[in-house]
């Protein structure tokens, strides 16, 4: 996992802002009571919040493609496939992809 370089002012903002309701993101908290509870995430920052949660639930590949095709960024979604095939389990995935995410989203607030 390596460290991701600065993003350019364009990216910076799409990362920053929110999609539409087509392009949105799905994904689950799991809780003893409750089981899963669906989560409709339309920003990058919502996404990173669910995976600071206890028991994020997120489909990883979908996780990829969606900051490759919707955000536009190679390299975080490179990073993330990087991190799908090297991980040993779903929570180690989950914290490898947080902290890639959180750097991201870090660099863009510094860079608005």
């Amino acid at each position: 996992m390596g460290k991701l370089r600065d993003p350019p002012h364009e990216l910076a903002l799409r990362i920053l802002g929110e999609v539409i309701f087509e392009d949105r993101l799905v994904g689950f908290s799991l809780h003893e009571r409750t089981g899963p509870n669906p989560v409709t995430m339309y920003s990058f920052e919502e996404v990173v919040s669910l995976l600071n949660d206890p028991h994020p639930r997120l489909d990883f590949s979908e996780l990829e493609t969606w900051i490759r095709e919707i955000m536009g960024d190679e390299e975080l979604a490179e990073q993330i496939a990087d991190s799908i095939r090297k991980g040993k389990s779903d929570q180690n995935i989950s914290l490898r992809i947080k902290k890639l995410m959180e750097e991201r989203l870090d660099q863009c607030k510094r860079s608005i």
